[in-house]
């Protein structure tokens, strides 16, 4: 089990004048996740002069508190108050968590923020390096059963993290198809953690596309339906 300790460590800012790491925010009680839903990077860096390490972990250990935060924040950088592609991820995981009574974990593939994707790939290497240790770090103790990724660049990394550290066998995951096609498979792929549990992987578009009804999504959450059935009666 994650202590508080644990995350405060992986929250550290990798040097000076940089953002804080972002590995985790639950909708749930930590001690509960068996679903991750993850993402490239989180967009909205937050630094040690906006408030220190305890502070943030705290923030980030209350799910409201933190997406209050992030409306705010937002707001004062002269943005929307909540992203196109945060109102899709809102909206997926309301649906998500009334189908489930598992928590679910909002985690990054490489969680250290910045504004775009782009910036992230500026990034000196060991900030990269360190952002995929703390992601499977987080994945191996928590060993969720279930793990959607969305995005192809998600797909691409979460592959060649669990690859380079032997978790997956070289080219399990097809990655020379769209992101369209690999939405479809069901599931993408499934491993085995240590332990023996079994993780289904989960693949789809970017939420910037979801909207708020999500209605060219509804394959995909009858899929992911699917696999949260086949879960129980592992």
């Amino acid at each position: 089990m994650l202590s508080k300790q644990d995350i405060k460590k992986m929250c550290e800012a990798p040097d000076d004048n940089k953002a804080y790491y972002r590995p985790i925010i639950c909708k749930g009680e930590l001690s509960k996740v068996d679903v991750f839903f993850v993402g490239t990077n989180p967009a909205t860096p937050i630094y040690p002069i906006d408030m220190n390490l305890d502070t943030y972990v705290d923030l980030l250990m209350n799910y409201e508190r933190f997406i209050e935060f992030y409306k705010m924040h937002r707001v004062k950088n002269g943005k929307q108050e909540v992203s196109r592609t945060r109102t899709g991820m809102n909206s997926f995981l309301n649906w998500l968590s009334s189908n489930t009574c598992e928590a679910i974990a909002e985690t990054e593939v490489i969680p250290y923020p910045t504004e775009s994707l782009k910036l992230l790939k500026k990034e000196p290497d060991f900030i990269i390096e360190r952002g995929k240790e703390v992601f499977y770090e987080l994945l191996m103790e928590i060993k969720p059963r279930l793990i959607i990724l969305h995005g192809k660049r998600t797909v691409e990394y979460f592959d060649e993290i669990l690859t380079e550290r032997g978790a997956i066998p070289s080219k399990s995951i097809c990655l020379d198809r769209t992101i369209e096609d690999i939405e479809k498979q069901l599931p993408l792929y499934r491993f085995k953690y240590q332990n023996g549990k079994i993780a289904s992987i989960m693949a789809c578009r970017h939420f910037m596309y979801y909207g708020m009804k999500g209605e060219s999504f509804k394959s995909f959450r009858e899929n992911i339906l699917k696999v949260l059935k086949d879960n129980i009666h592992q």
